[in-house]
């Protein structure tokens, strides 16, 4: 399933970023995207992620994920159907 990340600016300044990995993704990121028009000053950079950085701990139990971090490259082309 896509992770969509969308990088928020305003008038130059970073605001910050929606993170959307749900099933619905796509549509959620373009939800809010809808809500923050480039005519109020607001410019959107679009990534996604493809592939994951992981922590791991190692002990007599086995391996174990302490966490998990996407790694994200920019859309050039978002797709129509979400996939």
């Amino acid at each position: 399933m896509p992770h969509y990340r969308l990088l928020v600016h305003r008038h130059d300044k970073y605001l910050g970023h929606f993170d959307a990995d749900t099933g619905d993704a796509l549509h959620a990121a373009r939800e809010i995207a809808a809500r923050l028009p480039a005519g109020d000053g607001y410019r959107l950079e679009w990534l996604v992620a493809h592939a994951e950085r992981r922590l791991l701990d190692s002990g007599p139990d086995g391996l174990r994920v302490l966490s998990r971090e996407p790694l994200f490259k920019p859309v050039r082309h978002l797709p129509t159907n979400g996939h």
